[in-house]
Parts: structure tokens; C-alpha cells; sequence
């Protein structure tokens, strides 16, 4: 896997460097492309300004003089300068004197006024147009220059250059190289099959003005439909199923642009080559890692022989270590369990002031109903007996329910979780604490849904979550002269939530980061040892759930206790 990447990398990064390299080179040879083309045309670009200033052009142009000697003086100019023509014209187009005059193809008496280049020079600029000749049937290169007499344009002078010369080097060196002009038509190029080419489609509007000025005359136009592939300046362009590298140059002057390709081949040929050299590098790297990796496996094995009785003591050691761990996790197990029930003794303890009471009142009751029922049996009122020994009936049934939830509660629990119904714990809660809430003339209120919220817990643990909290409150607010705990249950998509508020006088930030630590405790000694709320986060935190606490607003503190909430479950 390893020798996979790293031969597709060194070919990957060969084809990269190799397209760098390639994409210099192309710009080196661009800019040489450019001189060169540039050069053969500016030395003839002035001379449309030479022959538009001399005296017997304009005298052939303005009547004044014999035309003739006009055509002579194009004919020297033009033998001299190595043109392939030059001629005049007057403001209509029509060509008054040309450099061959005297041959069968002579432009003398032909109307040119069509070209673009006499319409660029007649209103005052110059002129530059390829295209193919009406009359010669030779493309080539038009520069146009205006004739000016008495301070107004009065004609146009024309140089034609033909660039065969320079179109045949081209091809003659082997590179792909060609011009474009600004409607996508190939001009000039090394490849003649390409010639006359558009890169991509022209539009109905394009090859209509194509038509009028008679730019390309019998040529097709057709498209190589790679407009697309390079508006995006350099990359790789794919011709006739060939792939090329290219970059391209606009030529300064002109709106002329000038492409160099690369056959992509030379970037394949590298990436084989080093495919070459990656393959049997990673084939030598293999053998030598093969080689060493038996010697390892050798040396391994004389250390493996050497420690085997090191690691036997050690597996040995290791499993005593187990052992003694396992046995201190159960002793803490144990430790906890013993922790959780002396919390809820400590509480019955701390309640028991209110439950004697709670209690000693319906034994005093019963006491009088009894005296009242021994007098009418003395009597022989029986009649009335019944109302008594009705109302002893329900007293002993409140003294069976508190003593029945306090038995359920100090019992131990069984750590086994079942779905409950956090409504029916803090119901049996409420009926627990009820004698002490009455003692400390503490106004509860409750809001619940009328739906149940089950819950995956022990009931007897989240029992002791209740009491352990509303204490907690409870035991907050013995200095507030109004004493209310509001209880509300609510529901989300995921979670029960219980929030238990009193109006207390709230916590500091001290006692906030700190409520839930072991031993911590807000209250005087011998009041509490401060392991109610440590052991309320713990089993908090075995059901799954958060809890939270926080000063409200309007004064006081409130506990908020989060349990994921069991879908589809009855208790």
C-alpha cells in the first residue's frame, strides 16, 4: 500500500514538474514567436505613413497629377521594401494607384471600401486586417494609414504583407504553434490542417460580417470547438483526440492571440520513465524491507525466548493486581451502598420528630374513641358504636401508611433498575415528609402533566433524590418568614425534569461550586456531615441523567434534576 502511494506519487509530481517545466518553455517560446512575427510586420507598418505623405500620391489621389507616376513610385517602394503590395485609394475605396499596375491582377479601378481597413483609416486611424485577397486570391496582412490634404482625410494608403515566409518556419520547426484573430479564426499556424479552423462555433452574426467584408472567401470555417477548453489561458486542451498543453500570448498591437502547444505525449513519456525508476526503486526498497523484517522476526524470537519466564511473573503479578483491585471495587461497592442507606437513616433520624408526632395524634384519638365506646357499651348505646370504631379504622389506616413508607424507604435497595413513574415516587415522598413539611409550616405546590413520566431507575433511589432535596430546602428557609417549595415536573423530547424551588435566602458562588462535593456542608456541626447532596449526584449520575443547582430571580435557590425519559414503558 505504502510503495502504491509513493509511485503514484513520484509520478504525479514527475507529470507536475514536468507541466511547469513545459509551461516556462512555452512562455519562452511564446515571447520568441512574438518577436519574431512582430518584427517581420513592422518593417513595413510605416509604410502606409511614408506613402500617405508623399507628394505624388496625393497629387494622384486629388487629380493634380498623372496617376501613373504614382504606380511607379508604389512599384519602387514596394521592390525595395520586399511588400507584397501597395496601393492608394480615395474616400470612396476605389483604387486610384497600385505597385502592380501592370499585371493581370492589377487593384487599379478596384473598389475596396468594403474592408475594414479602409473604414478604420478613412475616419482618421490605421488600419489592420487579415484576410484572403479578392482579387490575388493570397491571404495576407493589410496596414492602412490615411491620405490627408488640406486638413481632411482624403484617402487611403495600403501595405499588404503575405507571411508565408514566416507560416513555413513555423512549420518547418516542428512546434505546434498558431495565431488566432479576435474572432477565433486560425490565421496563421504550423499545422496546415488547422488553418482557417475557428476554436469554436461562429455565431450567425459573426459570419455575417465575415461574408460582407470578404474576408475568407471560399473557406468553410469550420470549428475545432475548443473556445471552451482555452478561455482558461493555460491547462491541457484535447484536438482530434490529440491532448496538448498549451499557453497562449496576446500580441501587443493587434487583437491578434498567439498559442503554443505541447504534445502531452512528452508528459507521458516522463511519467513512464519514472514510473520506470518507481517501480524498481519501490521492487528494491520491498526486498531490502523483506530483508530486514526476517532479520527482526529472527532477533524478535531470541528476545521473545529470553523474556518469556519475565512475562510469565509478570502475568502472574498482574492477576494478583486484579484480583486485589476486583475485591476493593466491591469492598467501595459496599462502602457506597452502606453510605447510601445511612444517608436515608440519618434522615428518617432527622424526621423522626415529626413522624412521632404525626403519629402520637391518631394514637390519642383512638385512646378518646375507645373511652367513648367502653361508656356506651356500659350505657347500652350500641347504636353509635359503629361511627366510632369506623373512625379508629381510618386512624390506624394513616398510622399503617406512614409507618408502610418508612419501612419502603429505609429499606435497602436492590439496585435493580425498572421503569417508574417519577409522579408515584414524589407522591410517596410527599406522604413521607408531610408531617415535617406541616411542622415547618411549609406551603407546598405542585405542577405536574396529567401524563405519567417513566423513567429507567430504582424507585427507592429516586425516593431518596426527593427527600434528600426538599430537606435540603427545608432546612434552607428555617430563617425565612414565608416558606413555600414549588415542585414542577415537565417533559421533553428526551428528558424528565424536576425543578424544586424554595424561598430561601439562595447560595453564594463559593457554596455553588462547591454543594456537590463530598463532606461539604453549609451547616452548623453535629447538623449534617454533608454527604446528602454528594450522594444525590452520584445517583443522579448512575441513572444517566444531570443535576444542577442555581439562586432564582426572586430569591432562593432551585435544584434541577434531569433523567432521560422512557418511551413506550409503564411502571
Amino acid at each position: 500500500m505504502i510503495s502504491t502511494l509513493v509511485v503514484w506519487l513520484v509520478v504525479s509530481s514527475t507529470g507536475n514538474l514536468t507541466i511547469n517545466e513545459l509551461h516556462r518553455t512555452a512562455q519562452a517560446r511564446l515571447a520568441l514567436y512574438d518577436s519574431s512575427l512582430r518584427a517581420a510586420v513592422d518593417q513595413y507598418r510605416y509604410l502606409p505613413y511614408v506613402v500617405a505623405r508623399h507628394h505624388e500620391v496625393i497629387a494622384a489621389i486629388t487629380g493634380t497629377g498623372n496617376p501613373r507616376t504614382a504606380d511607379m513610385y508604389l512599384e519602387r517602394v514596394k521592390q525595395r521594401s520586399g511588400a507584397a503590395a501597395l496601393y492608394v485609394m480615395d474616400k470612396t475605396g476605389m483604387t486610384v494607384a497600385a505597385s502592380n499596375w501592370n499585371t493581370p491582377d492589377s487593384f487599379v479601378g478596384e473598389d475596396y471600401g468594403f474592408r475594414p481597413y479602409f473604414s478604420q483609416s478613412i475616419t482618421g486611424g490605421e488600419g489592420f486586417f487579415f484576410g484572403i485577397g479578392v482579387t490575388t486570391g493570397r491571404a495576407g496582412l493589410f496596414i492602412s494609414n490615411p491620405i490627408r490634404g488640406d486638413d481632411e482625410i482624403i484617402g487611403v494608403a495600403v501595405v499588404k504583407i503575405e507571411l508565408d515566409e514566416v507560416e513555413s518556419n513555423w512549420q518547418e520547426g516542428g512546434e505546434t504553434v498558431f495565431v488566432a484573430d479576435e474572432d477565433g479564426v486560425i490565421t496563421m499556424t504550423s499545422r496546415g490542417d488547422w488553418k482557417y479552423r475557428t476554436l469554436s462555433e461562429l455565431s450567425p452574426e459573426v459570419r455575417g460580417r465575415i461574408v460582407r467584408h470578404q474576408q475568407y472567401p471560399g473557406k468553410e470555417l469550420a470549428s475545432l470547438d475548443i473556445g471552451q477548453q482555452l478561455a482558461k489561458g493555460t491547462g491541457i486542451v484535447t484536438i482530434n483526440s490529440e491532448r496538448f498543453l498549451f499557453d497562449d500570448k496576446h500580441m501587443q498591437d493587434s487583437k491578434w492571440r498567439l498559442y503554443y502547444l505541447t504534445s502531452m505525449d512528452y508528459v507521458s513519456n516522463r511519467q513512464a520513465a519514472a514510473l520506470f525508476i518507481a517501480v524498481s526503486g519501490a521492487g528494491l526498497i520491498i526486498l531490502i524491507i523483506l530483508f530486514l523484517r526476517e532479520r527482526e522476526l529472527k532477533l524478535a524470537s531470541q528476545r521473545e525466548a529470553r523474556e518469556f519466564a519475565r512475562i510469565q511473573a509478570l502475568n502472574i503479578r498482574l492477576e494478583e493486581e486484579i484480583a486485589v483491585r476486583r475485591k476493593t471495587e466491591e469492598e467501595l461497592r459496599g462502602t457506597q451502598n452502606e453510605l447510601v442507606q445511612a444517608g436515608k437513616l440519618a434522615a428518617l433520624g432527622q424526621m423522626s420528630a415529626a413522624i412521632a408526632h404525626e403519629i402520637n395524634q391518631p394514637i390519642t384519638a383512638i385512646r378518646t374513641f375507645c373511652a367513648s365506646a367502653k361508656l356506651m357499651l356500659e350505657r347500652g348505646k350500641t347504636e353509635k358504636l359503629d361511627q366510632n370504631i369506623n373512625q379508629i379504622s381510618a386512624l390506624t389506616e394513616r398510622m399503617g401508611a406512614i409507618t408502610g413508607q418508612l419501612k419502603t424507604f429505609s429499606r435497602k435497595s436492590t439496585g435493580v433498575l425498572e421503569p417508574v413513574d417519577l409522579k408515584v415516587a414524589l407522591d410517596n415522598t410527599l406522604q413521607l415528609l408531610s408531617p415535617q413539611l406541616q411542622q415547618e409550616e411549609c406551603t407546598l405546590e405542585r405542577n405536574e402533566p396529567d401524563t405519567p413520566l417513566v423513567i429507567q431507575a430504582d424507585l427507592v433511589r429516586i425516593e431518596q433524590i426527593c427527600v434528600n432535596i426538599i430537606r435540603n430546602a427545608l432546612d434552607a428557609m428555617a430563617d425565612s418568614s414565608l416558606k413555600r417549595i414549588r415542585i414542577d415536573l415537565t417533559r421533553t423530547k428526551t428528558d424528565v425534569i424536576m425543578q424544586i424551588t424554595d424561598t430561601g435566602p439562595g447560595m453564594n458562588e463559593e457554596t455553588l461550586s462547591l454543594l456537590f462535593d463530598p463532606f461539604f456542608t453549609t451547616k452548623d456541626p453535629g447538623q449534617g456531615v454533608g454527604l446528602g447532596l454528594s450522594v444525590t449526584y452520584g445517583i443522579v449520575r448512575d441513572f444517566g441523567g444531570s443535576i444542577k443547582a442555581y439562586n432564582t430571580e426572586t430569591a432562593g435557590a432551585c435544584f434541577e434534576v434531569r433523567l432521560p425519559l422512557l418511551k413506550g414503558k409503564t411502571p
